[in-house]
């Protein structure tokens, strides 16, 4: 049976799975669509898909899997668009950063013949942390190997769908992460929403203000590191965070508690207090680096059992994992 990929989304997250998915399986059929059509022309020259097509419901037209590689605010429209045009026993995922809204607007817009399961890949320890990874440009067909892919299914997901998703993952050299999706949400708060909190709330502190004239003629690498997370769309940030806003609080407060103890050793001039927060801080950023680096092999825990490779691969590229369920009676 021809297996064909549908990826909403040609931005870096899609464009690297495409050009991952090629490259195991030239012959594999993988259909493109993104809003802008500089975007999709692009996917195409840079071969990480087959085609592209401007209308999105004609884009998913026999697709066996359809990946949204879509912000936030676009996934619950596009979900809601889809829904009538997916054919029978298709299988959709999707990568955006939060879990529990995705899954709610999924049961709300996909029907019954179609299958869902939604995942969030990471990149792997061969992508740079130096600068934000956004637009088609950046793509590459190594961003999440070696990587982290958390699968994260509702207790009512199909298992045929988590089998795709484990296939898709294994097919672009990713290692699944099985984890909750109330867990996953809370996790991106720590990870990403107070990472890119900090670096709005620095900028509004820096900006416009008093000094900001002479200040940002010695600004540099520092500040730029540090306020890296404020490239993404605003409305999609504000949707997260507003999303998120229970774990992020938290996160928030365990911030701020850690600011008024540091200001308080300033205010006392505790140097020992400095010097050690400051060593620790540099001594900890270095082992997660490394950590990183070598892939967390260590954390992994006991191996996940799931089909092998080649049974997987085999599944996606002849289509096994996608078989159609039988008509169901009347």
């Amino acid at each position: 049976m021809e297996t064909r990929i549908t990826i909403i989304g040609l931005g870096c997250v899609g464009s690297s799975i495409g050009l991952a998915l090629r490259k195991q399986g030239p012959s594999l059929e993988v259909i493109g669509h993104d809003i802008d059509p500089a975007v999709a022309r692009r996917a195409v020259q840079m071969g990480a898909v087959s085609k592209t097509h401007w209308n999105l419901p004609t884009a998913c037209e026999r697709a066996t899997m359809v990946i949204l590689a879509l912000p936030l605010p676009a996934v619950q429209d596009t979900l809601e668009v889809l829904g009538p045009h997916l054919e029978e026993g298709c299988v959709v995922t999707d990568t955006a950063t939060l879990k529990v809204p995705v899954l709610e607007w999924a049961r709300k817009s996909l029907p019954a013949r179609v299958r869902f399961v939604t995942g969030l890949p990471i990149p792997g320890p061969k992508a740079p942390v130096t600068g934000p990874l956004t637009g088609t440009d950046a793509a590459r067909a190594d961003l999440f190997e070696d990587g982290f892919y958390c699968v994260t299914p509702a207790s009512d997901t199909d298992p045929e769908a988590v089998n795709a998703l484990l296939g898709l993952i294994q097919a672009i050299g990713a290692r699944p992460l099985f984890m909750d999706p109330v867990e996953c949400d809370g996790l991106q708060a720590g990870a990403v929403d107070l990472p890119t909190f900090i670096a709005v709330a620095l900028l509004r502190t820096l900006i416009g203000n008093p000094g900001w004239t002479d200040m940002r003629k010695l600004a540099g690498y520092d500040l730029a590191s540090l306020t890296g997370p404020v490239v993404a769309d605003a409305a999609a940030w504000r949707m997260a965070v507003l999303l998120n806003r229970e774990n992020l609080l938290r996160r928030l407060d365990m911030f701020i508690e850690e600011v008024e103890r540091i200001r308080q050793w300033l205010v006392d001039n505790d140097e020992q207090a400095l010097e050690n927060a400051y060593a620790q801080a540099a001594s900890d950023r270095a082992r997660w680096l490394q950590e990183r680096a070598s892939g967390m092999h260590e954390e992994a825990g006991e191996p996940i059992r799931v089909p092998s490779m080649g049974e997987h691969m085999s599944q996606i590229f002849f289509g096994g994992l996608f078989r159609r369920r039988p008509p169901q009676k009347k």
